[in-house]
């Protein structure tokens, strides 16, 4: 194969010649691309080892044992696993025609120590290690993903005061962690599944660092947060789910003409378009203007994944659903029929709206405008809407919510907006 022109620094030759140890032509092109891989993965150590920075060094080393089918272990790592364990590395040293002091050599026979990266130092690596779980986010997903990473990690360091070494933190400074949060629960600074989240994405920081270093998942050091948060729900109010908007404040104070004049325009249609359609925040102040179709035989808009210029992620699968624009919904949209730019990407509807609402009284203090989805829900059980079908508008897995798999088509649009007729909220005469 040709050497690309980036390697040209640690490597003379325009080309690299290696067998695929085969006669067959097809078997020679099923070999081909794991061949090139290694290939690269040795130039691509090379190329880091020239580099002052030792973790990428060990990174790249790292990689290139993977390329050949081993995790990587140190000299000392291969010592302590014996004989067997060394003949196998050397015999496919031996099998590539790889020198002794060649990058796969220093791969295979654990010739660089272990990077010593701290808990902050990981968390903050994150999106390069895993580019291809940002690369469709927008800005403000992406800066949620790398704080589901950074945040835990800041509270180990001001928890443990001291930024430890991530693969050297013992099972004992994961045990005080959770004891400081536990008491952080009881004493009200935070929720009890808040911690619960913070201990189970630790151990998840864990398996996905070790795992974009390369180490065989039957090898991985045991995490030190692994089943901590066990028990930590129980702490809160039995009582938690967030609050319903009881219809009658929607009919009164909110869909009545004029009802909402305190609030922007952009702010005001949105909780329209919420109360009528049930969808999550983000669902409507994210709409894209190509996904919003008020001109179809029934005007709708289309919840899903957005690449390019608007890209965005959604929950999940069920997530994926056009919901039908009527009564207050639909308005909203022909008034706004390029979105809601606003808001768009930016995260701050809830807070806004919610300031606005309890400012003027429209909902009590211990009711946020999250609960308008919950409302929704309760119209459909009221009007007696099947569960399954419930799950469908509301973007919800329909195969949780049977006990079993989905089978059939999907819940068309035709049928879809006659249930949202069925529900929807009138003003008062």
């Amino acid at each position: 194969m040709r050497v690309p022109k980036r390697y040209a620094y640690i490597e003379e030759k325009k080309e690299v010649h290696r067998s695929l140890f085969t006669g067959d032509q097809n078997e020679a092109q099923a070999r081909l691309p794991l061949v090139k891989k290694k290939i690269l993965a040795e130039l691509d150590a090379r190329l880091v080892g020239r580099s002052p920075e030792k973790s990428s060094h060990y990174e790249a080393i790292a990689e290139l044992s993977t390329s050949r089918s081993f995790s990587y272990r140190t000299a000392d790592e291969l010592v302590a696993s014996g004989a067997e364990t060394i003949m196998d590395r050397m015999i496919s040293l031996i099998s590539h025609n790889d020198t002794p002091t060649s990058e796969a050599a220093t791969s295979l026979l654990g010739g660089v120590e272990r990077q010593k990266l701290t808990i902050t130092e990981v968390a903050a690596s994150m999106e390069t290690r895993f580019p291809e779980d940002v690369v469709n986010k927008a800005h403000r997903a992406k800066k949620s993903w790398c704080a589901q990473w950074t945040r835990p990690a800041s509270k180990v360091v001001e928890l443990l005061g001291h930024d430890p070494i991530f693969q050297e933190i013992l099972r004992q400074d994961a045990v005080a962690l959770r004891d400081a949060l536990k008491d952080r629960v009881l004493e009200g600074d935070m929720k009890g599944r808040s911690a619960q989240k913070e201990l189970r994405l630790l151990n998840t920081l864990w398996d996905r660092f070790h795992d974009s270093i390369g180490v065989d998942e039957r090898e991985m050091p045991h995490s030190p947060f692994y089943n901590l948060g066990k028990g930590f729900a129980k702490l809160d109010d039995e009582d938690s789910r967030k609050l319903e908007v009881p219809t009658e404040i929607i009919s009164q104070k909110m869909i009545a003409p004029d009802a909402l004049h305190f609030m922007n325009d952009e702010l005001r249609d949105i909780t329209l378009v919420i109360v009528e359609t049930g969808a999550r925040q983000s669902e409507i102040t994210d709409l894209p203007p190509h996904s919003i179709f008020l001109n179809a035989s029934i005007p709708h808009i289309w919840i899903r994944k957005e690449t390019g210029e608007w890209a965005r992620e959604i929950k999940n699968k069920p997530s994926k659903r056009k919901i039908p624009l009527v009564g207050v919904a639909l308005e909203a949209f022909l008034r706004h029929p390029e979105g809601f730019p606003r808001y768009r990407y930016k995260g701050t509807y809830s807070a806004a709206a919610n300031k606005a609402l309890h400012a003027h009284k429209i909902l009590p203090d211990d009711i946020t405008v999250v609960g308008l989805r919950h409302s929704f829900e309760t119209r459909m059980i009221n009007a007696g809407i099947p569960n399954d079908e419930r799950a469908a508008l509301m973007g919800h897995s329909i195969k949780k919510a049977r006990g079993r798999e989905e089978y059939g088509d999907k819940m068309p649009l035709e049928k879809k907006v006659l249930y949202h007729k069925k529900i929807m909220v009138k003003p008062p005469a």
